[in-house]
């Protein structure tokens, strides 16, 4: 196997920014220099803006957990149950943040929670020491955050963009792909349909950190958002479009301009569509079933064109079209098990190292807390706490022989940075195989933690051994933890994604307000929760797969309608018929949502000009909850009274 030149180069960068960290830490005497390097490994990424947003996040939180450090240490001054109580409900409420948040945020709560662990919590027997530790952490932090944000830039480490845009790209086609076969009058697979959602979720993470990535960085993450929020519009109208009759003459020409705009004709196919419903709007007997198909092709094509605004703006760092924010989702039941899990795990991990009276038994519960609390920011802490055994094995014997066998000669730093190398960038090259990035990352930390270079560099090989076995025991609660202590399986996963749609199908018929954007891509993040979750699994998904699709088209048009209703409220005839339409939606009768979208429509004849759009708008939403519900009426009252979960009750039913 090849590697890449820009492998190298990443790897390269992060050696010597640990050597950088070094050496400077070392000439500025601090207490645990080694903090500086192991800095630069938490923070090694490949791309500028990755390794930015880290650091970011990462000096935040040390930040806020160095005060909580103080706050205890001065609230239990020398009382060590106190001291231990105070900082175990702490990180417990860290990592229970850290459940609504997602990659580098959640990282940051919980190193706000494990902070205190490195600093009061080691002092346990010593409070005096605690501002000492805590300024001699936070200048190794800002010594490593510095080496590797100047070499990134020396070096010219790669932005984020590119790497998004390319995926980005890559996606649109499928979902053109997609978009082409379902207007084509192709039978929809609610698989298919799955897959692009999640590949689409996916893109979060990435577009989170492209903020951090050059200057304009702030206007190329939005235009990422618009970007993708207009692949879920496009999916969404795609399955509202496939209702469209297929011998109806209207339906062909309305498929005809979506797949215009497909191929780039957007501008064209938005006058011929426009020019199209008004004159439809203009007949005496309005049809209301032929404004609807025009009028989601509308939205289609205006998602198409926001769709390319984003991606320019991602591409130029130019401010887009619009701005939207995507939502931070969790789900209450998850986040309390995790962090009831770490307060278990740690509580019985001090029992037992007291009764056990291990020597510095303080060390082993700061390691075990650190990495219980980062192996709830993982999709399966079980797996995460396997690839950290792998990791150790590998660490531990490197660290073994670059401590006892090559630094033994000579107290050189030079000696040191080249023992270090090989190490070090073997481990960045593990870093960028999908398959097995954790274990590269999980190695460089724990290699540099146990190795502890030092000046002069301490030679105990008791030392080492009880360090490693402080990992090992660290190690064993985090994967005893995940699998023995409330473990989340992929079932109650499935279970979770579907209650969250049952209650926002609740919630949106009801009228309770939302933000569409943002539920829009909550809703299709819950569809590649379940798809994930749901992966390699032999249950058949297919029938709660549509179900859910079925249940997010009725709730967002349920909540669409339920907003446009409010703007069109100003028309007394339409403000005193608000109240009849919202039970109409609460009630899912199909033939009194429709009848409503002919009154609005019948209304709009004698409307003002700036109020069209709204009624428009409301009428549209009305129909489209009827046609969802006129065609997948015992599909979703299946799913919400039966299907797929059976634990706990929804208030809202058909009739």
């Amino acid at each position: 196997m090849v590697i890449p030149v820009h492998i190298w180069a990443y790897a390269f960068r992060i050696w010597l920014a640990a050597v950088v960290a070094l050496c400077i830490a070392f000439w500025l005497q601090l207490g645990g220099a080694s903090s500086a390097a192991v800095t630069v490994a938490i923070l090694a990424q490949p791309t500028r803006g990755a390794a930015l947003a880290k650091a970011v996040n990462r000096i935040a939180a040390t930040l806020i957990g160095a005060t909580m450090s103080v706050v205890i240490a001065g609230l239990f001054p020398g009382e060590r149950i106190g001291m231990l109580g105070g900082f175990v409900c702490w990180i417990c409420i860290c990592v229970f943040v850290a459940s609504y948040l997602r990659g580098y945020q959640a990282y940051a709560a919980v190193l706000s929670g494990y902070t205190v662990a490195i600093i009061a919590l080691v002092n346990i027997d010593t409070p005096q020491n605690v501002f000492t530790t805590m300024t001699d952490r936070m200048a190794a932090i800002a010594i490593g955050i510095l080496c590797v944000t100047l070499i990134n830039d020396v070096f010219g480490s790669p932005p984020v963009w590119r790497g998004l845009d390319r995926r980005i790209s890559d996606i649109w086609r499928d979902v053109r792909g997609y978009a082409r076969d379902v207007l084509a009058g192709s039978q929809e697979n609610p698989e298919r349909t799955g897959e692009l959602l999640a590949q689409i979720s996916g893109l979060r993470d990435q577009v989170d950190i492209v903020a951090h990535d050059m200057a304009d960085g702030r206007h190329r993450a939005a235009g990422a958002r618009s970007a993708m929020l207009a692949l879920v519009e496009i999916v969404q109208r795609v399955r509202l479009l496939r209702l469209l009759a297929h011998g109806d003459p209207l339906a062909v020409t309305v498929k005809d301009q979506c797949l215009a705009a497909l191929d780039d004709h957007q501008a064209e196919a938005f006058a011929f569509l426009t020019k199209l419903r008004e004159i439809e709007l203009s007949r005496p007997d309005i049809v209301v079933g032929a404004v609807w198909h025009i009028q989601q092709a509308v939205r289609f094509v205006e998602s198409k064109s926001l769709l390319d605004d984003g991606l320019l703006s991602l591409r130029e760092g130019l401010e887009p079209a619009r701005e939207v924010h995507l939502p931070q989702r969790g789900e209450f039941a998850v986040a309390l098990g995790n962090a009831t899990r770490i307060g278990i795990a740690l509580v019985t991990g001090a029992i037992f190292l007291v009764f056990a009276g291990w020597p510095a038994s303080v060390a082993a519960l700061t390691i075990t807390a650190i990495l219980c609390a980062l192996s709830t920011t993982m999709p399966s802490p079980s797996k995460f706490a396997v690839a950290a055994m792998v990791s150790f094995a590998l660490a531990s014997v490197s660290a073994g022989i670059v401590r006892f066998y090559v630094l033994t000669e000579s107290q050189d730093f030079v000696r040191l940075a080249v023992a270090i190398a090989p190490v070090v960038i073997f481990g960045c090259l593990l870093s960028v195989l999908p398959a097995i990035a954790g274990i590269g990352l999980i190695m460089n930390i724990i290699f540099l933690v146990l190795l502890a270079p030092s000046n002069p560099q301490v030679y105990n090989p008791l030392t080492f051994y009880s360090e490693c076995m402080f990992v090992a025991f660290a190690l064993g609660v985090v994967f005893l933890a995940s699998r023995l202590v409330w473990p989340m399986s992929a079932l109650d996963k499935q279970h979770a994604a579907v209650r969250a749609t049952q209650k926002t199908l609740t919630a949106s018929v009801a009228g309770t307000e939302y933000s569409l954007p943002a539920l829009e891509f909550d809703l299709a993040s819950r569809i590649a929760d379940y798809v994930a979750s749901a992966a390699g699994t032999r249950r058949p998904r297919r029938e709660v797969l549509k179900g859910l699709l079925s249940t997010n088209d009725l709730s967002l048009a349920a909540a669409s309608a339920h907003r446009y209703l409010e703007q069109s409220s100003d028309d007394p005839v339409i403000r005193s018929r608000i109240g009849q339409l919202r039970r109409a939606l609460w009630s899912g009768n199909s033939r009194r949502l429709c009848a409503g979208a002919r009154s609005i429509l019948r209304r709009m004849r004698v409307s003002q000009a700036g109020a069209r759009e709204p009624l428009l708008a409301a009428a549209t939403d009305l129909w489209s909850a009827g046609m969802v519900l006129e065609r997948e009426k015992r599909r979703i009252r299946h799913f919400c009274d039966h299907g797929a979960v059976r634990k706990g009750d929804i208030r809202w039913s058909l009739h």
